[in-house]
């Protein structure tokens, strides 16, 4: 048992350091490619993403185990903005010095380096996953765009 619990710390660090060099990448990212913000001023906006991230994480290892992690950090993500959690406001200012291309681009040069690493297990998927990705892709984009439109809706916003 107390080797599961040095793995999960593993992962863990892992993880952590994988968020926190992406959260770098990013604030660079943001400062050159968009609106020229500082790295010391979105710096309080990638902690808390980074903290929001390893919260979900961690949940995933807890509650609801078959979900994927990004279900967990969705959702913790959604929880502390919304606008009845007293720290939303302050959660919402700083993140939003923050661009998503900015964050995105790194941990997407993560992703593929992961891929790139392990080509023979992706390529002995074949072209099934290729059609799984493209369906998975589409589904989250158009199920995103339908439940903004509706909340968009119901707040009067639209």
């Amino acid at each position: 048992m107390e080797e599961n619990k040095m793995s999960i710390k593993d992962e863990f660090l892992q993880v952590a350091l994988a968020l926190v060099i992406s959260g770098f990448l990013g604030m660079i990212g943001n400062f050159v490619g968009y609106n020229h913000i500082m790295p010391l001023e979105s710096l309080p906006g990638m902690v808390i993403l980074v903290i929001i991230a390893l919260i979900g994480w961690a949940l995933s290892k807890v509650v609801l185990k078959s979900f994927p992690s990004i279900v967990h950090i969705s959702i913790v993500g959604m929880l502390a903005t919304l606008p009845v959690h007293p720290l939303s406001p302050i959660i919402v200012q700083y993140v939003d010095k923050i661009q998503l291309m900015a964050v995105v681009t790194p941990i997407l040069a993560y992703a593929g380096l992961t891929v790139g690493r392990d080509w023979h297990s992706f390529v002995k998927i074949g072209w099934k996953a290729i059609i799984v990705g493209i369906v998975v892709i589409f589904a989250a984009f158009f199920w995103s765009a339908v439940i903004s439109d509706v909340l968009m809706v119901a707040t009067g916003q639209m």
